[in-house]
C-alpha cells in the first residue's frame, strides 16, 4: 500500500466519530460552516504536519524494521485501546465571534497526541515519505471534517457509533499487522 493511501484510510476511519469531528460538527451547527471547516483545517494541517515532520526526524534516528515493529505494535494497541475506551468529545461553548479561530484552537488542543496525529508520525518514518503521508491524511482529515461541517447536524447523527468504532478497530489492526509483517521481513 502506498504511503498516501495508508495516510488517507488510517485518517479518515481512525477520524469518524473522534472528538475534533464533533467540535467541528458542534460548532458549525451554531456557527458558519465555512468558516468553522477552515480553522479546524488550518488546524489539523498544524498538528499534522508536526506529526509527519517528528517521523521524518525518527526516520534517521531508528533502523527501518524497529519502526514498522514499534509501529504495528502501536496501531495495535491504538487500536484495540480506542475501541475499549471511545473518545468523548470536549464541551464545546459556541459564541457567534470567530469561528475560524475558535475552530482552530479547539481541533488544535483536542488533535495534540491524537491517534490521527501519532499515526501520520509512525507512518512517516516507517515509509519515510512525509509529503505523500501529509498529503493523504490531510485529505482524510478535509473529507471527514467537511462532513461534519456541512452534513453533520443531519447526516453523521445516524451513523451508529458502534459501526464507527468498529471500523476504526479493524483499520488499525491491518495497518498494525502490515507494518509488523514488514518489520519481521526486513529483520
Amino acid at each position: 500500500m502506498t504511503p498516501f493511501l495508508a495516510a488517507f484510510a488510517a485518517t479518515f476511519i481512525a477520524e469518524m466519530g473522534d472528538k475534533t469531528q464533533l467540535v467541528t460538527l458542534t460548532l458549525s451547527s451554531r456557527l458558519p460552516p465555512k468558516r468553522v471547516f477552515l480553522g479546524a483545517m488550518a488546524a489539523l494541517a498544524l498538528v499534522t504536519g508536526l506529526g509527519v515532520a517528528l517521523g521524518g526526524v525518527v526516520a534517521e534516528l531508528m533502523p527501518p524494521y524497529a519502526i514498522a515493529l514499534a509501529g504495528g505494535i502501536f496501531f495495535i494497541v491504538m487500536g484495540i485501546f480506542s475501541y475499549i475506551r471511545p473518545e468523548e468529545g470536549p464541551r464545546v461553548r459556541a459564541g457567534g465571534r470567530g469561528a475560524a479561530l475558535q475552530a482552530f484552537g479547539l481541533v488544535f488542543v483536542a488533535e495534540m497526541g491524537d491517534k490521527t496525529q501519532l499515526a501520520a508520525l509512525t507512518l512517516t518514518a516507517t515509509f519515510g515519505a512525509p509529503l505523500p503521508v501529509f498529503a493523504g491524511a490531510m485529505l482524510g482529515q478535509a473529507i471527514n471534517h467537511g462532513l461534519a461541517a456541512f452534513l453533520g447536524g443531519r447526516y453523521l447523527s445516524l451513523l451508529p457509533p458502534r459501526l464507527l468504532h468498529n471500523a476504526a478497530l479493524l483499520v488499525f489492526l491491518f495497518f498494525g499487522g502490515l507494518l509488523i509483517y514488514g518489520g519481521l521481513r526486513e529483520m
